[in-house]
């Protein structure tokens, strides 16, 4: 989904970035400790390399200069640390997406996925915390709008948890369900909401939710794992309660390229058709499914209600 904190990188801005952080090039930058010669010694590459990357970075607002050295500006504060989800903001995840893009020819002969480091949960975490508030509201506005009523919301793998917080602020009783990771990194900035986080499994969460939502997750997993959640999903939900996946879908969204790009680069799953979507609510005992557009995004609202 579209992101706040930042405007779009182009692809030779990512490029550059992706090189130097990959060399540990941008991290000898970063720590503005001297010039570019002192960073082309520390990070093993040419001066040349480092001089043109730190040039264009300048002029990209990520470093300024002072003196004859450079200094990271508020712009690359996200590259620095990844302690605090809401300083992280979209950068570092739309670099793991371009690195994993960029190994996508061996990947897909491989039919493999290269395994990123740890930091990625933060930095996709950090990334879903810098959601645009307008997107963030539109889609809370297309989940309500499958059951306007709804008292008690369940949550599902909203990582700091942007859609449960904006449905809390409107008043009905929210949890949170996540994996133990992402639970755990989150809880710093959940634990100062009305929201309740939970790390089980959602095959395990009573039927005692009005509406269960699944935002941009289903892309990345395999059907098999989406009959399962939607299964689950409406499980744990009451009688007459609903169950909403928010999705790019592949005949209706304008992102499905980008979407299964990153699918096939990152994990097992793909975008997705309307009807195959359907076709796991009606496995799963849902009725009256019906899609929607969710305002101003690329994505669609597809929800299906448990018979009472």
């Amino acid at each position: 989904m579209p992101t706040a904190g930042d405007i779009d990188l182009d692809t030779p801005t990512l490029a550059l970035l992706w090189a130097a952080r990959e060399t540990g090039l941008l991290a000898a930058l970063l720590r503005g400790e001297g010039g570019t010669s002192e960073a082309a010694d520390a990070a093993d590459v040419t001066e040349r390399a480092a001089t043109v990357i730190a040039n264009a970075l300048v002029q990209t607002g990520f470093l300024r200069r002072v003196g004859d050295a450079v200094e990271p500006t508020n712009r690359a504060l996200g590259l620095l640390a990844t302690r605090d989800l809401r300083s992280i903001g979209r950068i570092p995840a739309e670099l793991d997406r371009f690195g994993a893009v960029a190994e996508l020819p061996r990947t897909i002969e491989s039919g493999v996925a290269p395994i990123g480091p740890d930091e990625r949960i933060r930095h996709r975490l950090g990334a879903v915390e810098a959601l645009d508030d307008r997107v963030v509201e539109a889609t809370v506005d297309a989940a309500l709008a499958a059951n306007p009523d709804a008292e008690r919301v369940l949550v599902v793998a909203d990582g700091p948890g942007p859609h449960a917080r904006e449905l809390a602020d409107r008043g009905p009783d929210v949890t949170l369900l996540d994996g133990p990771a992402e639970a755990e990194a989150v809880a710093p900035l959940v634990d100062r909401t009305p929201v309740t986080l939970r790390s089980d499994s959602l095959a395990d969460v009573s039927a005692t939710f009005d509406l269960v939502i699944a935002v941009d997750s289903a892309w990345r997993q395999s059907v098999d794992e989406n009959r399962f959640t939607v299964a689950a999903a409406a499980s744990a939900v009451a009688p007459g309660g609903t169950v909403v996946l928010v999705e790019p879908l592949q005949d209706r969204s304008s992102a499905t390229a980008e979407v299964a790009a990153t699918a096939l680069a990152t994990g097992t799953g793909r975008p997705y058709t309307e009807a195959e979507v359907a076709g796991w609510f009606g496995d799963a005992g849902l009725v009256e499914v019906e899609t929607s557009d969710v305002p101003d995004t690329p994505y669609q609202a597809v929800a299906g209600r448990r018979e009472t």
